[in-house]
């Protein structure tokens, strides 16, 4: 991104992000109390589906409830508002000012758990937008100012969601889909969720990913996310076919991606290539991180015993460590023992994995031991003196939130 477009949204961030601070937060303002008692019902409620329900209730409140929304964030922070709460905000239709500078606003902040939701609401709302904008009436937000916002974000945030978020208002909005498609993305993830928002919204995208997805039995560290993506491509296919999805014997997959082609191919008109069956490729692979962030986006490394690295879920780059550098990281890091689970997980999550210690745990930020940490700064050295600089770099500011104070 050159230096005028920085400056663009810039002026965009500094124009609108503070707009929140302009609302009532009063609780005697009309009807406030009552949203008051749905927010924090949503927020803190013991039971989950009474979480749900508030947090249903409170979106479907529109700008009305925003007051209330913001009067919780002022005082226990905006990370204390539940995933389900943003969710329900995000996709109940709602398009009025208040929500969608909310929606902006949740957007806008990097430290904000659940942003890449914020920014589907503003996808899901962009046509609205545009629409009222052409018809000369109050339309939220500007749309010019939308549509750069989710190109910057389309292209260049470091979080997958973000830009598969940001890429799908892109589409709504009438950009084609083979170009967003054809951006380049390394986390396999993103297409087929992106063509799984557009199946749901009535767009017909390439349906090569889901395919693809379907066949698709990789792994990381023992989490089946190859599977996860073909479950989540059958179901998206499942809705969009209705009764056309065609119906087959269980445990026959190759014959049944097939009969699913042939009917999504007539449905189309799209050539659709086989999927080839794929499976892990990557031998003894010892340990591994996997650091889960909304701000600076996921990031997967996996060792061999030999001091192989590989880079992403797919294991799709490598680097081999010089022995004199991997045996030493090696040994130590047989020594590093972790609980299970360390801190309280709510969004951003580091696991971190190894079989010569034994350890399979899940850290929280601000939690993470010393040693630990003091191992995986020397793996960023290591790295970085084998020329992965912008890899070192992405795994040292990964780390920062989840050293312990």
């Amino acid at each position: 991104m050159n230096a005028t477009s920085s400056t663009r949204l810039l002026l965009v961030a500094a124009v609108t992000a503070p707009l929140i601070a302009f609302w009532s937060t009063d609780p005697q303002d009309p009807g406030q109390e009552d949203w008051v008692a749905h927010v924090n019902k949503a927020c803190t409620s013991r039971r989950y589906g009474s979480r749900l329900a508030a947090a249903r209730t409170v979106a479907d409140g529109g700008d009305d409830a925003v007051s209330a929304i913001a009067s919780y964030s002022a005082d226990n922070g905006r990370n204390a508002l539940p995933a389900s709460l943003v969710d329900a905000v995000a996709d109940s239709g709602k398009a009025g000012p208040k929500v969608s500078r909310l929606l902006w606003d949740w957007t806008m902040d990097a430290d904000f758990y659940w942003r890449s939701s914020a920014m589907r609401g503003l996808a899901l709302r962009a046509p609205t937008y545009r629409r009222a904008a052409a018809d000369g009436g109050e339309a939220g937000l500007d749309p010019s100012q939308l549509d750069y916002l989710m190109s910057v974000r389309a292209e260049n945030d470091p979080a997958w969601l973000m830009r598969t978020h940001a890429r799908f208002g892109l589409a709504l909005q009438g950009k084609p889909l083979e170009e967003l498609f054809a951006m380049p993305e390394s986390d396999p993830r993103a297409r087929v969720r992106l063509a799984t928002l557009l199946l749901g919204q009535g767009k017909v995208p390439p349906m090569q990913p889901l395919f693809d997805a379907l066949a698709d039995e990789r792994t990381f560290l023992g989490t089946p996310w190859g599977s996860s993506l073909g479950t989540e491509a059958n179901k998206a296919l499942r809705r969009w076919l209705g009764d056309a999805f065609p119906k087959f014997e269980p445990g026959d997959k190759p014959a049944a991606i097939a009969a699913l082609q042939r009917v999504v191919e007539a449905k189309t008109g799209q050539k659709i290539t086989p999927p080839v069956a794929r499976a892990d490729e990557v031998p003894a692979v010892v340990g591994g991180i996997e650091l889960l962030s909304c701000k600076v986006g996921d990031q997967f490394v996996q060792w061999t015993a030999d001091g192989r690295v590989l880079f992403g879920i797919d294991a799709a780059s490598s680097v081999a460590l010089p022995a004199e550098a991997w045996q030493p990281l090696s040994q130590d890091g047989a020594a590093i023992a972790l609980e299970k689970s360390v801190g309280v997980v709510i969004c951003d999550s580091l696991r971190l994995c190894s079989n010569t210690a034994e350890t399979n745990a899940k850290v929280a930020p601000a939690s993470l031991p010393t040693p630990a940490g003091d191992w995986l700064k020397r793996l960023a050295a290591a790295l970085e003196n084998a020329g992965e600089s912008r890899r070192a770099a992405d795994l040292r500011r990964g780390l920062d939130q989840f050293r312990a104070p």
